[in-house]
């Protein structure tokens, strides 16, 4: 149960789940699930993504009264900047991983699973990386060149 308070206790809480739904996920029973997992992942992203914010603004606001272990003070504020820094930088580059995440559970949203498999489109794996690029590059190139090809046709 989170404490809302011991972030320690409340971390660790945090692993341990991520560490049940990793085992729970290697095989999904009831195919509608998937979109509430999406969900809880999407906002459990985001929430992590805050808290990451957070620590980053913590070690910048802490540095004047940090030290290393041997009492140097220019060390340890130098260390809790750098902290701060690759926090912040951290918590950027969730940002991409929040989104992709709830583009999948909007995707998700759309299917109707069925118990019988329908036979499958080559060409989806091609669409998806296609669009893939897209998302992380949606500007085509300056030079007019299209991006690379991935070497699937459609």
């Amino acid at each position: 149960m989170p404490t809302f308070d011991n972030p320690s206790r409340d971390a660790d809480e945090l692993a341990e789940a991520a560490r049940g739904l990793a085992y729970a996920t290697r095989q999904i029973e009831t195919p509608e699930d998937t979109y509430e997992v999406l969900g809880s992942l999407h906002l459990t992203l985001s929430r992590v993504q805050q808290g990451l914010q957070q620590l980053a603004a913590w070690h910048e606001r802490h540095a004047p009264f940090a030290a290393t272990d041997d009492g140097d003070r220019a060390a340890g504020h130098d260390h809790a900047v750098k902290a701060g820094g690759w926090l912040s930088i951290a918590a950027a580059s969730t940002d991409q991983v929040v989104q992709l995440v709830m583009k999948a559970h909007s995707e998700n949203g759309h299917i109707a699973w069925h118990p019988e498999p329908a036979p499958t489109r080559p060409v989806g794996l091609a669409e998806a990386l296609a669009e893939r690029e897209e998302t992380l590059d949606p500007e085509p190139p300056a030079s007019g060149h299209t991006s690379q090809s991935t070497g699937l046709t459609r």
